[in-house]
């Protein structure tokens, strides 16, 4: 028997990461949220309350996963999107993705900031040579 809450919240978190990897925040409804997740907008709202909410976990995921020495991405497609992700919100959406950081990684937000700012220049160089 499966817990139907826990795969309802894993499919909404997973259809956020695929939409706000492709959208960033600002490009990003829960709509399309809820339609990728086979869900009702209702069902995000009450899992987790606001986009907001959803960014910052995906911000988390995003984070550990491409400063993770010891992850190993399935494909350079899915390294790169992820890179890029960082490298947009940077760009669009700095001062959000900052706040997030600094939220989600109260002791080392600087560290984590530096690190993915090196992981932006990295990404430039690697995407104009």
């Amino acid at each position: 028997m499966t817990n139907k809450t826990t795969s309802t919240e894993d499919e909404i978190i997973q259809a956020a990461y695929s939409v706000f990897l492709l959208y960033g925040y600002h490009g990003t409804t829960l709509q399309q949220i809820a339609i990728k997740a086979g869900v009702n907008k209702s069902a995000i709202h009450y899992y987790y309350r606001s986009k907001e909410k959803l960014y910052k976990i995906v911000v988390g995921l995003t984070t550990d996963l491409i400063l993770s020495t010891t992850f190993d991405f399935s494909s350079e497609r899915e390294r790169l999107t992820a890179t890029w992700f960082v490298y947009t919100e940077f760009y669009n959406n700095r001062s959000l993705f900052e706040q997030t950081i600094m939220e989600l990684y109260p002791v080392d937000w600087e560290r984590k900031i530096a690190e993915l700012l090196i992981l932006k220049l990295s990404y430039i160089k690697l995407v104009t040579n």
